[in-house]
């Protein structure tokens, strides 16, 4: 076995052994349906008629029970009701009992081409890559069998605070060239807030595009052109005082969530926001998806995915290792602990108070979609969750909010299909996220009622792209990487000691404390002497404690510097040393640098100096 296979296999054994409290019942299996599936390479260019199921078109609020949907060419014919009549040359399937859902869109990734097959399998037929610049392989993406249909921001407007007016013109209309789908510009602050405006105004006048992305004041934003807003944040920190923003920034706060309590400047920020036609974006599970009640259960779902084996032939073993780690994690903000903390590190007032953030969040998104408001679901993905499925716990999380199935299935559909149809709509009505006349047949089949229960979502007997339906499954030689794959955003860190205190004993010195200090320490980290773990104490991010056990210190002999000559003491010419490194376990982590702890002879004592 060479070793790149025998590195793949470790990893495999890793995810096995260390997920054995994820391990679940297997699945019971599902009855599948008798298609015939053309092949992947030779699309099925006849009239395909799909009857008998309850439609829902995400359009209006109930399903249309056996339903006829005539499919011709990619698109939909048209959708009709019970008896109606349909092409005699078509190829008929029978759906008595199932659901018809249009195909899903997750309206916000950070695309890669490893994860089509994992979007596909769970029914997301469009993936939204935002700062993606896919090119060509875009417009191939449309017609491709195994990959979603791809719509990006051509990467993002090169635009700064020190640009004029027409500078920042021209450089949109430059950007413009390379035709993206929709805007992605940096994010908006005070001293962003003049460019952002001139590069808002010139994005919707020249292409009539939508412009997403971060926001420190979503008010402000809107009114300068912003049309999505990424994350809920925004919202929130306008209404922090200037002394509790100040503190925010310096990492006293666990979350910002906690500061959701003026709901009347809240309601009027929403209010606002709606009437001027704003989106949220508010990548649920990405912010705080580990609080959850279903939160054990999305766990094991995504336990299962990566034991299948088709798929961990390709699939990054360090990705897949972090998001099953962060199943039991939480973005923190307080610099007490490390970006994303283990929830059982936390105090249990902590934790209470992580609790209450999420209860407040989720609040938040109930009264944006009773003002009016219209909420794109998206993942973040890849740092955001696992491919395909994690859309579906975002649909999860979004009806524990207070949201309907139907809110929650429409901002996966149409909601975020309307990413792409411009400023007011402007570029005409999306081809996507609607089951609809003229509408790319882009439809998942379902085994059970998702109106009654979001989670049926996940029931998927088919998924159609674009009139042909997907092999289902997972092809081992689906992607091969030509370099390491990326981390995921606030993976474990490979931590760095910049000094240790004290850093130099006596020989013979009995168990002593050492404090060390550097970067990316986390609750896990361990202190190694000289390759040996020592009981350590988080203190920080920046700071370790640990104790170090006389026998690493007990003798100043061998020393490297003494020389065969006449007899001398140990330590004329230099000291012997113990290395000392942190270790940050996995996934990802490794080992810091090295700095040595001194041993003095007892004749030096600790001056430098031999006198």
């Amino acid at each position: 076995m060479n070793r790149s296979r025998a590195k793949r296999a470790l990893g495999s054994l890793l995810i096995l052994a260390a997920a054995s409290v994820w391990a679940s019942p297997q699945a019971p299996q599902r009855e599948r349906l008798s298609v015939s599936f053309p092949p992947p390479s030779a699309p099925d260019t006849r009239r395909i008629v799909l009857k008998g199921a309850s439609v829902i078109t995400a359009l209006g609020d109930s399903a249309l029970p056996e339903a006829v949907i005539v499919i011709d060419g990619g698109k939909i014919q048209s959708i009709s009701g019970r008896g109606a009549s349909h092409p005699s040359d078509a190829s008929v399937i029978d759906l008595p009992g199932r659901f018809i859902i249009p195909g899903l869109i997750d309206s916000h990734t950070h695309y890669e081409e490893w994860m089509g097959e994992a979007f596909l399998n769970h029914g997301v037929t469009t993936a939204m890559a935002v700062g993606g610049n896919f090119g060509k392989k875009k417009e191939a993406s449309q017609k491709a069998g195994r990959t979603p249909r791809i719509f990006d921001t051509a990467g993002r407007a090169p635009i700064s605070p020190s640009m004029k007016e027409e500078q920042v013109r021209e450089t949109v209309r430059e950007w413009l060239k390379a035709k993206p789908d929709f805007a992605h510009l940096g994010d908006y602050n005070e001293k962003f807030s003049q460019v952002y405006r001139w590069a808002a105004d010139e994005i919707h006048r020249r292409a009539g595009l939508l412009v997403f992305g971060h926001t420190e004041n979503a008010p402000e934003s809107i009114r300068a052109g912003q049309d999505v807003v990424e994350h809920m944040w925004g919202f929130i920190i306008p209404l922090m005082s200037p002394r509790e923003h100040d503190d925010f920034q310096r990492g006293r706060y666990l979350h910002w969530s906690l500061f959701l309590r003026d709901w009347d400047k809240l309601d009027q920020e929403i209010r606002e926001a709606v009437a001027q036609g704003a989106y949220l974006n508010p990548t649920f599970v990405y912010e705080l998806g580990s609080l959850s009640s279903a939160a054990a259960k999305h766990e094991r779902e995504i336990y299962q995915l990566y034991s299948e084996p088709s798929l961990m032939a390709y699939y990054p073993q360090n990705i897949a290792q972090s998001l099953l780690q962060k199943q039991r994690q939480i973005r923190n903000f307080s610099g007490k602990y490390e970006n994303l903390v283990m929830l059982s590190n936390l105090t249990t007032a902590e934790r209470e108070e992580f609790d209450r953030g999420y209860r407040l969040a989720g609040q938040f998104l109930k009264r944006w979609v009773r003002a009016g408001g219209k909420v794109q679901a998206g993942t973040d993905t890849i740092s955001g969750g696992t491919p395909g499925l994690n859309l579906h716990h975002e649909m999860e999380l979004l009806v524990e909010a207070g949201l309907t199935p139907m809110q929650a299935l429409q901002s996966a559909t149409i909601w975020s299909a309307e990413l792409i149809a411009g400023k007011k709509g402007m570029l005409g009505p999306p081809k996507i996220g609607m089951i609809a006349e003229g509408a790319f047949a882009d439809l998942v089949i379902l085994s059970a009622n998702p109106l009654e229960d979001i989670g049926n979502t996940r029931k998927i007997e088919r998924v159609m792209k674009g009139g042909n339906f997907v092999r289902p499954g997972y092809d081992p030689a689906y992607f091969s990487f030509t370099r390491p794959p990326r981390k995921i955003a606030m993976a474990t860190p490979v931590p760095e000691i910049s000094e240790v205190a004290p850093h130099t004993v006596s020989e013979g010195n009995p168990e002593f404390e050492i404090v060390v200090r550097g970067v990316g320490f986390g609750r896990n980290s361990v202190v190694r002497v000289d390759g040996i773990g020592v009981p350590t104490t988080f203190v920080n991010p920046r700071t370790l404690k640990a104790r170090i056990p006389a026998a690493a210190v007990g003798s100043a002999t061998p020393n490297p510097f003494d020389a065969p000559g006449p007899d001398q003491y140990s330590g004329v010419f230099g000291d012997p040393t113990v290395p000392i490194t942190v270790h940050n376990p996995p996934p990802e982590g490794g080992t810091s640098n090295s700095v040595s702890l001194r041993i003095r002879a007892k004749w030096m004592g600790l001056e430098d100096e031999v006198r």
